[in-house]
């Protein structure tokens, strides 16, 4: 009986160790921005910018407006590119992860300001 006893004490040891390692991952920070351009043409010039820079494309769906790319560094960078209509053009947001971590939104400005000179919309 003791030792019965002894083994379900260890058991649940284990299992109270192992659930304790669970975390939940915060939701990753977004960068916006809205520029004049037709959702279509924000997300071919946000393809274009993407691989210019290095990063594979994932999936990119022009109905959705929603591309998801990869850049393989250590640890690797995952951003998603995501486009809404807005009343002035399109709304475009990015955000992203690294190594499992969100990415601080100001990584992406130089990655917005790319975007807004493929669409020739530098101020």
């Amino acid at each position: 009986m003791s030792r019965l006893l002894g083994v379900l004490l260890v058991a649940s040891f284990v299992v109270l160790s192992v659930g304790g390692c669970a975390t939940t991952s915060a939701a990753p920070q977004t960068r916006t921005l809205v520029v004049e351009a037709e959702p279509s043409t924000a997300l071919e010039a946000g393809v274009a910018m993407l691989t210019a820079r290095g990063f594979v494309i994932r999936r990119a769906d022009v109905d959705l407006g929603d591309v998801e790319a990869v850049l393989a560094a250590r640890p690797t960078l995952e951003v998603r590119y995501r486009l809404e209509a807005a009343e002035q053009g399109t709304r475009v947001t990015l955000s992203g992860r690294r190594g499992g971590q969100p990415v601080p939104p100001y990584v992406f400005d130089t990655l917005l300001i790319d975007v807004q000179e493929r669409l020739g919309e530098l101020p």
